[in-house]
């Protein structure tokens, strides 16, 4: 999850220069998801939902930009660049080991 973060925070980076909503957008979404780090590392079991529900919540709306519009930009995404297909297979892998953690604890 934290590697999931630094790929946000540094297109943030970039993208706070071009598109600044999507930007901020970019940086809350990578402070909620180190913060949902910090839950299932400390082991808040009560917490584990709400961090699938927001790994699920970026996955989605990751897949969708690419084939729909993009919610704040109305138009969708470029579909394949090194960037989103590390995050769907980063976002797959953090779903699955969240869940499992779920399960199991």
């Amino acid at each position: 999850m934290i590697l999931w973060s630094g790929i946000h925070l540094f297109l943030a980076k970039e993208l706070l220069k071009v598109l600044p909503v999507v930007g901020e957008f970019f940086v809350i979404d990578a402070v909620l998801v180190i913060i949902g780090a910090l839950v299932m590392f400390m082991g808040f079991r009560l917490l584990y939902i709400p961090v699938l529900v927001l790994n699920w919540a970026n996955y989605l709306l990751l897949a969708e930009s690419r084939i729909f519009p993009a919610p704040v930009l109305g138009f969708p995404l470029p579909a394949i660049n090194s960037f989103v297909v590390g995050t769907f297979f980063l976002d797959i892998i953090i779903i699955a080991v969240n869940t499992v953690v779920f399960v199991t604890k």
